[in-house]
């Protein structure tokens, strides 16, 4: 397998499995943090988690773009850079706005908007992963 289809593969699954633990255990663990100490919480979330996904999506999106231009537009490597375009929308125009909204004030009903609207993210990333794993699997 060529290295660059190996770090893609890498940085695809390491962001399915950090989207899976902030889905389903991060995101809802909001829902435990009090009034008092949310801001100091939510500030430590934000700052801390950009560290570990800004750099992998920003690798993701270069690997997306160069395969999608390497292979001419050809369908199997169109497909991730859609998922990947997706994924930045979602988390630009919805999941970012409510942890705005969340770091001004904590509400029950932006966590629960959050963690229903990351369910987005969370399929789009499963798709481009399982998606990446069968062009490897199959061209050998």
């Amino acid at each position: 397998m060529p290295l660059t289809s190996l770090l893609n593969l890498s940085v695809s699954w390491a962001l399915l499995a950090l989207i899976w633990i902030i889905q389903l255990v991060h995101y809802p663990s909001f829902r435990y943090v009090s009034t008092h100490q949310w801001h100091e919480f939510h500030r430590h979330h934000s700052r801390s988690i950009t560290w570990i996904v800004m750099p992998l999506m920003l690798i993701e999106l270069g690997l997306a773009g160069w395969f999608t231009l390497h292979f001419n537009f050809y369908w199997e490597y169109l497909v991730p850079m859609i998922l990947v375009i997706l994924i930045w929308v979602s988390t630009f125009l919805i999941q970012i706005p409510i942890h705005k909204s969340l770091g001004a004030t904590r509400s029950e009903q932006e966590i629960e908007k959050l963690i229903r609207s990351n369910w987005l993210r969370t399929i789009l990333w499963s798709l481009k992963a399982i998606w990446l794993l069968w062009i490897c699997l199959k061209s050998g």
